[in-house]
């Protein structure tokens, strides 16, 4: 009986010792062999825009480096909350990313009733800054941005302002713009930016924050004027255009911001290597040229300092939007 009961101990322990490799394996974690498929990167918004350009320069620079194909697919819609939902819902396993723009701190703020909450979001890197311009017809006749807010003054109500839809960034900026300088502008929302570009030349708006690529070659053909940047520095493509800063204003800030993002709850391994694929992919020679040339600067940042500049712009839009009284119907 003993010989028997050692021999069943002896391939009981021996089974168990078998097991072990498997049961290592199973608890492995899921970044071990990751990636093994496919990655799919969610875009907020339309194909041709700018975001899109950027997403499709970087998918295969950023394949390159995982060895894993990536695969950009757009969700437009709902101010870029169907993409949010979708990703929201997704799998923690890092095979799922999202494009962020300047709406992704401010979407929150405007639509309380979400199926999501924004901490269903880990932010990787911001990727770029769109700086805007400030700009006025120039038959306007006014040089500066004191003196617009000086003719501002004086004609209360009078005056309007586009923006390319209620609760841009670019919205946002103008109200922050009314805020500091303590003007009233009537607030003329648009669905394309270039009728706006063209209600400006003809005078029927007198200001509006618009992007580089957007409003440059009206800049250089004279047909309207940049009064100040909504950025760090001046540009030197407009080394005359003074910064929102330099031009008495600090707080206004009204740039388009692009950056990733992914679930909160995917493992650190992976978000640290989709952080750093992207930084890297980003900041390539050729693709800091091809986004200079539509109007984007290169910043590349760490997810630390990304989700601090996204505390930072929720701080200062939530104040607007409650000073404003900021809705979307």
């Amino acid at each position: 009986m003993a010989d028997k009961i050692d021999r069943r101990t002896f391939l009981a322990g021996s089974g168990a010792l078998l097991a072990l490799p498997a049961a290592a394996r199973a608890a492995d974690p899921p970044s071990s062999n990751w990636p093994s498929k496919p990655i799919r990167v969610v875009m907020p918004f339309g194909a041709g825009g700018s975001m899109d350009i950027l997403s499709r320069l970087l998918a295969p620079l950023v394949s390159e480096q995982l060895g894993q194909q990536v695969v950009v697919e757009n969700r437009a819609g709902a101010t870029g909350t169907v993409a949010m939902a979708a990703v929201a819902s997704a799998p923690p396993d890092g095979y799922t990313l999202m494009f962020t723009g300047s709406s992704y701190p401010i979407v929150s703020l405007l639509m309380p009733n979400l199926p999501f909450t924004m901490d269903a979001f880990t932010p990787l890197s911001r990727l770029t800054i769109g700086p805007t311009i400030l700009c006025v017809p120039s038959s306007l006749g006014i040089k500066t941005l004191a003196e617009f807010v000086a003719a501002a003054k004086a004609r209360p109500g009078k005056w309007s302002y586009g923006s390319s839809g209620i609760g841009t960034s670019v919205h946002l900026g103008g109200e922050m713009i009314k805020m500091d300088a303590g003007i009233d502008l009537a607030h003329v929302p648009y669905k394309a930016t270039p009728a706006i570009v063209a209600d400006l030349i003809e005078g029927r708006l007198q200001m509006s924050v618009l992007g580089v690529t957007d409003v440059r070659q009206y800049i250089t053909s004279g047909q309207v004027r940049g009064l100040a940047l909504s950025h760090t520095e001046r540009m030197p493509e407009f080394p005359d255009i003074p910064t929102f800063a330099e031009a008495g204003y600090p707080k206004v800030r009204a740039s388009n911001d692009f950056g990733i993002s992914i679930r909160s709850a995917t493992p650190a391994p992976i978000r640290a290597r989709l952080e750093e694929a992207y930084r890297t992919a980003v900041r390539r020679p050729e693709i800091v040229k091809r986004l200079t040339e539509i109007g984007l600067i290169v910043v590349g940042t760490s997810s630390a300092e990304f989700e601090k500049v996204l505390a930072e712009d929720a701080a200062r839009y939530t104040e607007v939007i409650r000073v404003a009284n900021v809705r979307l119907e």
